[in-house]
């Protein structure tokens, strides 16, 4: 191979995919639909909730301590000192507090010692989930005011998410989910729509066969390839930027991008070569466009084993699997070596059928 000549192949392309509306909208269009969803969806699955509560009190009580500790981080609690009982009663009637409490003097002296006094619970009349909180943790608040120990002890264990499920929405949220999704869409739409623009340009230019004359198949497949590539390596740090995405681990996702842009744009080179009009670009890239894409949106959802195995062949299904785990930093789908192993099978696949064409064209 001639770099001088790949490096000419490579600017003449980019100086005309610049000046093409076409590739233009191949990736402005991606870009938009990522700015988009990061600003439709949220990163966080449940928000915490928030409650004020009114507390009618002497000021020596521990009880409002104890009762933040046993709601945790499930619910915020805001506690608002309040004179009296009646005027306690007007604002939880107003909605200026979720519920209200009175706490008789001496109260903790009186539950340490084991007696039961008054502790008074004003709701309102229509009572909310925050009110409904409060009162039902009222009893092992009091219990643990007491240093009464429960009947039993409770030990919660989350489990781990289940390999195959799910999991990137999970445990990355519905905003990064779609930034996944974009960005494969980004790198699909460069093999599939850019570089094919191009190609059919040469070809109904009759420049296609003029490269050939001067430069080798090798050289020609290399600059093509390389044009696809850093349109691609170029264009996904820009939606991360715009997005607001924050992977985990840069290098495992830099990886993943760039195997899978050779994989892509070897594929968009091939499909391009048997196009020989902008019409026939139009209409059969985007049905390869709904084949690339199937995987982002069914892989983890509940859909047949069989459809599973045979989108899991695609390659941006491997792709899907590898950015997710770059963005988590942890491996929510297990096996890296074989979605490394199958892109590679498809990047030898690809480019090889793409040699043996162009070789044959030559010999003709």
């Amino acid at each position: 191979m001639s770099w001088p000549r790949i490096r000419t192949i490579y600017r003449k392309d980019m100086r005309d995919a610049l000046r093409d509306s076409r590739v233009l909208t191949a990736i402005l269009l991606p870009l938009g639909l990522g700015l988009l969803y990061s600003f439709m969806f949220s990163d966080e699955n449940i928000r915490t909730q928030k409650a004020k509560v009114g507390v009618v009190s002497d000021g020596t009580t521990q009880l409002t301590t104890v009762i933040s500790k046993q709601t945790g981080r499930a619910l915020r609690l805001t506690f608002v000192a309040v004179p009296n009982a009646p005027d306690l009663e007007q604002q939880v009637q107003r909605k200026k507090v979720d519920v209200g409490l009175v706490v008789p003097p001496g109260f903790d002296a009186a539950v340490k010692a084991g007696e039961s006094p008054q502790l008074t619970v004003v709701l309102p009349s229509s009572p909310s989930f925050d009110s409904d909180y409060v009162d039902a943790v009222l009893d092992r608040s009091v219990q643990a005011l007491a240093g009464r120990a429960p009947p039993a002890r409770i030990v919660l264990r989350s489990l781990p998410p289940e390999s195959g499920g799910a999991t990137a929405i999970e445990a990355l949220g519905a905003r990064k989910d779609f930034i996944l999704v974009s960005i494969i869409l980004l790198l699909a739409m460069i093999a599939v729509y850019a570089v094919p623009a191009v190609l059919v340009e040469e070809t109904e230019k009759k420049t296609m066969e003029a490269l050939t004359l001067i430069a080798s198949t090798a050289d020609v497949i290399a600059a093509k390839a390389l044009f696809g590539i850093v349109l691609s390596i170029v264009s996904v740090p820009v939606l991360l930027v715009i997005t607001r995405g924050n992977p985990a681990e840069v290098a495992a996702l830099a990886a993943a991008v760039v195997l899978s842009a050779a994989v892509l744009v070897g594929i968009g080179l091939l499909c391009g070569g048997l196009f020989k009009t902008q019409q026939q670009v139009n209409t059969w890239s985007g049905v390869i466009l709904l084949a690339l894409l199937a995987p982002a949106f069914t892989i983890g959802m509940p859909t047949p084993a069989a459809v599973n195995t045979a989108l899991a062949f695609i390659p941006t299904a491997q792709t899907f699997r590898l950015i997710a785990n770059a963005f988590a930093g942890r491996a929510l789908y297990p096996h890296e070596w074989l979605s490394y192993a199958v892109l590679l099978a498809w990047a030898v696949g690809a480019y090889g059928l793409l040699w043996w064409r162009l070789s044959r064209q030559e010999e003709g």
